[in-house]
């Protein structure tokens, strides 16, 4: 897949090593997710399932006037949702882009920095293992700014890194948790003292995930993926996705974000 906008490439990739890099490259934007990057993360994903060269995977976000992993979806996809359909295709697209990076072939690696929220803090939670600069702010404000909601699938993977009690407390209070509080979590292997370091522990700890027995990574995460989602019906929340995407609060919230307001909800 190429991007044929004449623009850079909204995903850059680099092969260092057996590690194969990932970088989110929108660094105006916070390095925001937009269709095109999920199905180039899915298309990554399935060449390094068949490269037998990359022993690791790992990601990151370019660096602009601040650091920044990834700062959710792209507004212009949410806005755009009126209808069910809607809401569909845009919980789908990133259910596959997640599911690519949660069942790839090799170990994965987040490595963090700034905004890593919505999106991106799903991401994030779908990697193997995550590492961070103190500069990291995690989480889902919807509650006081867009006010959709979660899937239950992603509120499971959520709660297998967080905890369910934290989990609930991050979207309740609708606050950003900090590195040290990923950290205590136990959702961090580590926090990097300065933005400098932070690729080149990145780098070192992906090769180290490189070097162990493969089949055994692999299976450990195949099987936590399972007993994760066991017993998970299809469907079991397309009516409370429903309720929270064709609301009017959800409308308000869009419009109070890109008029930099306090939205005013209504519960409906």
């Amino acid at each position: 897949m190429t991007d044929t906008t004449g623009a850079p490439p909204e995903i850059l990739t680099e092969r260092r090593g057996a590690v194969q890099w990932v970088i989110f490259n929108r660094p105006h934007a916070r390095n925001a997710m937009t269709p095109w990057m999920e199905d180039r993360l899915i298309e990554i994903c399935r060449a390094v399932d068949n490269d037998p060269m990359v022993k690791a995977l790992a990601l990151t976000g370019a660096t602009g006037d601040k650091p920044a992993f990834m700062a959710g979806a792209d507004l212009s996809c949410l806005q755009a949702v009126s209808s069910p359909e809607d809401f569909t295709i845009l919980e789908t697209r990133a259910e596959a882009a997640a599911m690519a990076l949660e069942s790839v072939r090799v170990p994965t690696l987040a490595v963090l920095s700034g905004a890593c929220v919505g999106e991106g803090a799903l991401l994030s939670a779908c990697c193997d293992v995550r590492i961070a600069s103190p500069s990291v702010r995690f989480g889902f404000p919807i509650a006081r700014t867009v006010g959709n909601c979660l899937s239950v699938k992603n509120l499971a993977r959520l709660s297998a890194v967080l905890g369910t009690a934290r989990t609930k407390e991050m979207i309740f209070s609708a606050r950003l948790l900090t590195a040290d509080e990923l950290a205590m979590a136990g959702a961090l292997r580590m926090v990097v003292a300065t933005e400098e370091g932070l690729l080149a522990q990145g780098q070192a700890l992906a090769e180290e995930l490189a070097a162990l027995a493969p089949l055994t990574l692999w299976a450990t995460r195949e099987a936590l993926l399972r007993l994760r989602d066991n017993g998970l019906p299809p469907d079991i929340d397309k009516d409370l996705l429903r309720r929270c995407y064709l609301s009017a609060d959800y409308q308000e919230g869009i419009s109070a974000f890109l008029e930099k307001r306090r939205p005013f909800w209504t519960g409906h």
